[in-house]
């Protein structure tokens, strides 16, 4: 699409600045479409055919059929000179038998709305099944801690410290103490 921007910037023999302000953009944003590293909006395209009916959409978009389209031919009906548009179809052309669609706002149902407290259950089930994965985690990471306790003895610490005594507390509230000589 670059190269048909180009041509009609060749065809008007005006700027890509005098280009971008007869269409209504930023020259920046012009810059930017024919270095590549932006790729034109529909909106840019909408705005290109509508500041230049003559241009075939068709050719714009896709590069098929002649840049102006077949210029002068009349429409009998409505005796409205065709601006610059194939008698093709285009992308843009509607059929004349087609009849207008209905709103939008009438054709799509609303949503029924979820009942509050439907929704309050579902919110207290995720936090007692969140509870529940963490209690189950809690539980399952204690048993890892015992089997390793069972499977490696307590390191025998090499540091320079020396015990001086041990505790020992019992079931019936009492305790006793050990003093290594």
């Amino acid at each position: 699409m670059i190269n048909r921007i180009n041509l009609i910037l060749q065809a008007k023999n005006i700027t890509a600045k005098q280009f971008a302000e007869e269409i209504g953009i930023q020259p920046s944003g012009m810059s930017h479409i024919l270095s590549g590293r932006n790729n034109p909006s529909l909106e840019f395209v909408n705005k290109v055919i509508r500041r230049y009916p003559e241009i075939d959409a068709n050719w714009l978009l896709l590069g098929k059929g002649q840049m102006y389209g077949q210029l002068g031919m009349r429409n009998e009906e409505s005796g409205i000179r065709n601006q610059g548009f194939s008698s093709e179809p285009t992308l843009f052309s509607i059929p004349e038998d087609t009849p207008s669609p209905a709103p939008i706002a009438n054709s799509i149902p609303e949503p029924d709305p979820i009942p509050e407290p439907m929704e309050e259950e579902r919110e207290e089930n995720r936090k007692a099944e969140n509870l529940q994965d963490l209690q189950d985690f809690v539980s399952a990471e204690r048993e890892q801690e015992k089997e390793q306790e069972k499977k490696e003895p307590a390191p025998i610490s090499t540091d320079k410290r020396r015990l001086v005594k041990i505790l020992f507390f019992y079931e019936d509230h009492t305790f006793s103490e050990y003093r290594p000589e």
